[in-house]
């Protein structure tokens, strides 16, 4: 909810009034006190949304020079964003904080309920460079709540979901998972949307406390081996951003955010690996999980075990386990 007592004047009036009397509104006070006006739209608490509303109006030459130094840069920005050209950013990162100023559009713009056409695009845009490009993941809570307000307004979420994803850091996971502790059904249900990759939660009928308790078991015993695919809603119905790279977890060797096993592995251990990947996937379910037990339990154990023919070791694992998910 927007704390009506920290709006700027212009951003009570658009609330209050609706987008085209704000807009009616200053067009007026500019023809008869432009100095007021400018006051106005230089007010420090002014929000992206009636800034982007009144662009066309102060971003003409005679008005745009008076603008405060936040203003211009935003201009600017949306400016960049609309040419889709990436020089133009470039260009833009020599005179600007350019990071700043796409974390102040989105956070200044996410409570709004004009997230439709254009101010969508903008928003979705800020978020993908600004994960992707500046790598600055402290905005992921202000995309998540973006999402979640859109999903409940049935609008288009794909490009920030994408965004969110695009952090590539698997710890995001439990973020979206805090969301089965909302007493909101919708909030719980996108969860599961979103989270249905991890097996603990696909098709599961459990409360939703239980779902949550779950996903955290699932990602402290698996994080090791977690890496981000790239996977997206707009590449396919049922993406699934990350996943456990069974064979690091089989040999107990951590992944890097690309899947690729960290450190480099012995002769022995490229033959496993080898061997192992020619295996069906539940056997290679079997044997990650029941490795990654022994390890914990016992490492000595283990160095025995993993020297066995994996033959032996699925026997082994079958007798311990009887079969079991990651």
């Amino acid at each position: 909810m927007v704390d009506i007592s920290t709006l700027s004047t212009l951003d009570k009036m658009r609330l209050d009034r609706g987008n085209r009397n704000l807009s009616y509104y200053f067009h007026k006070l500019l023809v008869r006190n432009p100095s007021k006006a400018l006051n106005l739209i230089n007010e420090d608490n002014l929000s992206f949304p009636t800034l982007y509303i009144l662009s066309p109006q102060i971003s003409k030459p005679s008005l745009s020079r008076y603008l405060n130094s936040r203003n211009k840069k935003v201009l600017d920005v949306v400016k960049s964003i609309r040419s889709k050209s990436f020089s133009r950013f470039s260009e833009l990162t020599k005179n600007i904080d350019v990071a700043e100023t796409l974390k102040w559009i989105l956070q200044t713009g996410k409570d709004d309920t004009m997230s439709r056409g254009e101010y969508t695009d903008i928003l979705d845009s800020c978020a993908i460079i600004l994960v992707r490009e500046y790598k600055d993941y402290s905005i992921l809570p202000v995309i998540k709540e973006i999402i979640y307000n859109r999903y409940k307004q049935g609008l288009f979420i794909h490009d920030m979901v994408w965004a969110f994803f695009e952090c590539r850091d698997p710890n995001c996971i439990l973020m979206l998972a805090e969301s089965f502790n909302s007493e909101d059904e919708k909030e719980v249900e996108l969860t599961k949307e979103l989270l249905k990759f991890i097996p603990v939660i696909k098709n599961s009928s459990l409360p939703k406390e239980l779902l949550y308790r779950n996903v955290r078991y699932w990602l402290k015993e698996n994080l090791p081996f977690i890496y981000y695919t790239g996977e997206s809603f707009q590449q396919m119905p049922d993406p699934s951003p990350f996943e456990v790279s069974l064979g690091a977890k089989y040999l107990f060797k951590n992944v890097s955010r690309d899947g690729t096993i960290e450190g480099n592995l012995s002769e022995d251990e490229k033959r496993q690996l080898n061997i192992f990947n020619t295996l069906d996937i539940n056997s290679q379910i079997l044997l990650s999980n029941y490795s990654f037990i022994l390890h914990n339990q016992n490492v000595y154990s283990w160095n025995s075990w993993i020297r066995y023919p994996i033959t032996e070791q699925l026997k082994i694992s079958a007798a311990k386990l009887g079969g079991s998910i990651c």
